[in-house]
């Protein structure tokens, strides 16, 4: 059972702690990034790549933004670690979670399909004077380079919601097992199918004409891909909620524990974060204490199922 939060002050300022360190990041960037490209006939994997190589920066600065989700999602991670934890994130991007644990003493090693999230990781590393043990280019569906039962925790909260075929879901899942101890757990990250709608309203609510098609058409079968009509997100699945626990023991997983890391404030997020820190620490606490609530599950965007290897 995890207990209150530990310190919400620190855990919700920990989204800017390297917000100061971009210089050498900026420069790698520009080195990295690709212009013009033609997207047509690229793969699903091409097609992720190329988005996350595109927007390294916007992704740093996403959790930032989206202090709720970070705060949240750290909180319990942080209930779960050993002292010192050997830890694998994979599709981790620029490493914002991969430092942060590092800059706490854990072996972190970060995985992700962009080269330019990775490079944009190393150079932060350098620049704040943080190790992170390995770092290296690599699919979530394919961890072959790593052996088996080798980390006290995995971090999968990206790639799941980009594999739009089942069958890749299932392979992602079934390796981070794969490499996890016995005794450790791991931490699945899912997008709700009710965040397009969250989003939409946040951003363009005069827009539902326009958009409504592209809200429904989620609704029914989960599936995104961009379009000039629905350009607002790269190729995604996004999940119905009561669908992760068969979905996840389907895999051979065992849960310890769901939660939505934003909760009934995902909609408020933007509007909090401008609040005094007591009030903003005061809002942390609720959204921790109601996250494995339906409130928290359903009201969420990004909703985190935390296993184990079922014995």
């Amino acid at each position: 059972m995890v207990g209150r939060l530990r310190n919400p002050g620190k855990a919700a300022a920990r989204g800017n702690w390297l917000s100061g360190h971009r210089d050498d990041s900026v420069h790698l960037l520009r080195e990295i990034r690709h212009h013009g490209k033609d997207k047509s006939g690229l793969s699903n994997t091409e097609c992720i790549r190329d988005y996350y190589d595109a927007r390294v920066e916007a992704e740093w600065r996403r959790l930032e933004t989206s202090w709720l989700e970070y705060a949240v999602t750290r909180h319990f991670i942080a209930a779960y670690l050993q002292p010192v934890s050997t830890v694998l994130d994979i599709g981790g991007g620029p490493g914002r979670y991969a430092l942060g644990l590092a800059a706490e003493g854990h072996n972190v090693d970060l995985a992700d399909i962009s080269p330019a999230s990775i490079a944009f990781a190393e150079a932060q590393a350098r620049n704040i004077g943080v190790r992170l043990r390995q770092t290296l280019v690599a699919d979530a569906r394919d961890l072959s380079v790593f052996p088996d039962a080798s980390y006290d925790m995995v971090l999968c909260l990206g790639p799941l919601y980009h594999l739009i075929d089942a069958d890749d879901r299932i392979r992602a899942v079934r390796e981070a097992l794969r490499v996890l101890k016995p005794s450790g757990c791991a931490f699945f990250a899912f997008v709700s199918r009710y965040a397009p709608i969250h989003f939409h309203l946040k951003t363009a609510p005069g827009d539902i004409d326009s958009r409504s098609d592209v809200m429904t058409g989620i609704l029914e079968h989960g599936q995104h891909r961009p379009s000039r009509e629905a350009p607002f997100f790269t190729e995604a699945f996004f999940i119905d909620p009561a669908e992760i626990r068969p979905f996840m023991a389907e895999c051979g997983a065992e849960e310890l524990m769901t939660f939505g890391a934003e909760g009934p404030m995902a909609q408020s997020e933007d509007r909090l974060a401008g609040l005094s820190a007591t009030a903003r620490q005061g809002w942390l606490e609720l959204a921790v204490e109601t996250a494995s609530t339906p409130a928290a599950l359903y009201g969420s965007e990004h909703i985190v199922y935390i296993g184990r290897k079922r014995t």
